[in-house]
C-alpha cells in the first residue's frame, strides 16, 4: 500500500507541476491599449539674417579708414548682433557687438584700404550657458567715401 500511495502522490505532484506550466503563460500575456505622448523638451528657432543695415567708410588719404555701422535690423529670436570687418584682404579686422557702443565703430591703422567687406548676424546666446545659436548673415561691401 505504502507504494500505491506513494505512486499516487507522485502522479499529483506532476499533474499539479503539468497544469502550473500550462496555465503560467496564459497568465503572463497582457494587452494594454493606453497611449500616452509626452512633449518634446527641446525647441528649435529660425534665426534669419537681418533685413537691412546702413553701413558708411571714410577714409583720411586713403590710407586710415573708419567703419561704422550707423543701423541694421535686429534678427527676431536674436538676443546679440555682431559686426565683423574684413579688409581687402579678407582678412579679419574687427568685431564688435552692436549692443554697444564700441562695437557700433572702428578705425583701422594705416594701411592700403581698398574694398573692405562687412558681415552682421544675429545670435541666440543660451543663458547661463556658453552655447549660441548662430543666425544667417547679411554681407556688404565697403569703399570710402
Amino acid at each position: 500500500m505504502l507504494t500505491f500511495n506513494r505512486l499516487l502522490r507522485t502522479l499529483m505532484a506532476v499533474a499539479v507541476v503539468v497544469i502550473g506550466l500550462l496555465a503560467a503563460p496564459t497568465a503572463a500575456l497582457a494587452s494594454f491599449k493606453d497611449s500616452e505622448q509626452a512633449a518634446p523638451q527641446f525647441s528649435a528657432a529660425n534665426i534669419a539674417a537681418p533685413a537691412s543695415a546702413n553701413v558708411t567708410m571714410s577714409c583720411t588719404f586713403g590710407i586710415r579708414a573708419t567703419v561704422t555701422v550707423n543701423s541694421f535690423s535686429a534678427v527676431a529670436n536674436a538676443n546679440y548682433h555682431e559686426v565683423k570687418i574684413f579688409d581687402r584682404s579678407g582678412n579679419l579686422e574687427f568685431t564688435g557687438d552692436l549692443s554697444k557702443a564700441a562695437g557700433k565703430t572702428y578705425t583701422s591703422g594705416y594701411e592700403v584700404i581698398g574694398t573692405w567687406s562687412y558681415e552682421i548676424r544675429g545670435y541666440y546666446k543660451v543663458p547661463g550657458t556658453s552655447n549660441a545659436w548662430t543666425g544667417k548673415v547679411l554681407k556688404g561691401n565697403l569703399t570710402c567715401a
